[in-house]
């Protein structure tokens, strides 16, 4: 999925009727759990795989107005990344206007989730122990070659996928960024 396009995507079943009646369901059971971090990490629930009929990893109110452009969608071909302590700290990101989330998957993993003008782009990190405060990600993308790329740089990966990232005045046009579940 293109980056923009999981955001259309979330507006339009944001209007779905079936969708809405089974959030409302789901938010009988109270708020979700959340882990310590630099940012929000949701932790995933039996009742999140729920959500998977609606192609997402976790439930998400259509009602919030102030909510994220995006849900944690399930998607096959995720861009895998791992915790780099020499790349740049997410938390600069979040300081240029970047929105970041995460979710905790029952198997372990965590999905990082990065908002950034009207745009997201989602990485699993496999096996992550507890996000570090000062955390940066360095992500592998295969951009087509025999093997994977590994960048250090989010906002690389961000022009490399087609958006215009945080500190960057230029869009670049390319392929997008997906994910799956456990």
């Amino acid at each position: 999925m293109e980056t923009g396009d999981g955001v259309l995507a979330w507006r339009m079943l944001r209007l779905v009727g079936e969708y809405e009646e089974a959030w409302t369901r789901h938010a009988a059971a109270g708020p979700p759990a959340l882990e310590p971090g630099p940012f929000r990490i949701r932790v995933q629930t039996q009742t999140d795989l729920e959500a998977a009929r609606f192609e997402l990893l976790a439930w998400e109110d259509p009602h919030d107005a102030d909510g994220p452009a995006s849900p944690f969608w399930r998607q096959d071909g995720m861009t895998e990344g791992f915790v780099d302590p020499g790349a740049p700290p997410l938390a600069a990101m979040a300081e240029e206007g970047a929105a970041i989330e995460g979710l905790r998957l029952l198997c372990g993993d965590l999905v990082v989730k990065i908002e950034f003008r009207g745009a997201a782009v989602q990485v699993r990190l496999r096996d992550a122990a507890r996000f570090p405060d000062d955390g940066g990600i360095s992500v592998l993308y295969a951009f087509g070659l025999g093997m994977p790329h590994a960048m250090r740089r989010m906002v690389d990966f961000w022009n490399a996928a087609g958006r215009t990232g945080p500190g960057n005045g230029r869009a670049r046009r390319g392929h997008g960024s997906s994910l799956n579940g456990c």
